[in-house]
């Protein structure tokens, strides 16, 4: 007859496997995983490359040059002048909020709404 350590050991030995095996397939999973993103990140990185080379293309001075002659008329586009070129600090400061409109009594109708008896 079997031992109880013998039964114990072979129990033992069983969940190990089973343990084992469930874990190869969490990883198996994850490595399909991984494939799955490195093409996406493939395909995104292609994509890039070929927005790049695009914008590089539609970015040419002569293009560009030639883009502002065709649609000259359109556009008035005339060379900047070094005077319109400034500094953030000599830039005009943004316009003060407009002062709220008051009553006879010098209140603001904000003022007088809150003072009324419901």
């Amino acid at each position: 007859m079997l031992k109880t350590l013998d039964v114990l050991l072979i129990v033992l030995m069983l969940g190990a496997a089973a343990w084992t095996f469930g874990n190869k397939y969490q990883v198996e999973a994850l490595e399909s995983q991984v494939i799955a993103l490195d093409r996406k990140i493939a395909l995104e990185r292609e994509t890039i490359q070929l927005l790049e080379a695009d914008w590089s293309l539609l970015n040419q001075p002569r293009r560009m040059e030639a883009l502002a002659q065709a649609f000259n008329a359109d556009l008035q586009l005339v060379p900047i002048a070094p005077e319109q070129i400034v500094r953030p600090d000599e830039l005009p400061s943004a316009p003060l909020p407009p002062e709220p409109e008051k009553d006879a009594k010098g209140r603001t109708f904000a003022d007088a709404s809150k003072g009324r008896a419901r």
